[in-house]
């Protein structure tokens, strides 16, 4: 008999200053890993790959901007069961529309919760592949 239960991975993160030849840990970051699939990784491996965005890794996110730019273009944060996706709304100039309390205001930065690497995939494209045409990511 074969155990039908999803098994639940977690991706465990820890980094380390060593200070007079002793480790100190300074942060820890869990990620929770559901079927096989970070999407956390996924996000970050599309997006090192087809922008040329700057990287900037943050204590609860990872955020993206142009080389100069004052606000993020893109920020990833892993939830336990989501992945959250922020970005500027001209971004999809229309694509898609929005209206939460916190979209009103914050007018900025959208949010979206995904839960899958196809929809995941699919707005990474629709932001940064229409956005080429304009501007150079």
């Amino acid at each position: 008999m074969t155990d039908t239960t999803d098994k639940i991975v977690y991706d465990l993160i820890q980094r380390f200053e060593v200070v007079d030849g002793v480790p100190k840990l300074i942060s820890t970051q869990i990620h929770r890993i559901e079927g096989g699939t970070n999407l956390f990784s996924i996000a970050e491996s599309w997006m090192a790959k087809h922008t040329k965005l700057e990287r900037f890794n943050k204590q609860q996110y990872v955020a993206y901007k142009k080389k100069g730019e004052k606000r993020y273009q893109l920020v990833l944060a892993p939830r336990t069961s989501f992945l959250q996706v922020s970005f500027a709304p001209s971004s999809l100039s229309g694509k898609i529309q929005f209206q939460t309390e916190a979209d009103l205001l914050f007018p900025y930065a959208l949010r979206v919760a995904i839960d899958n690497k196809d929809t995941l995939i699919q707005l990474l494209n629709d932001l940064f592949y229409t956005s080429n045409k304009r501007t150079e990511t």
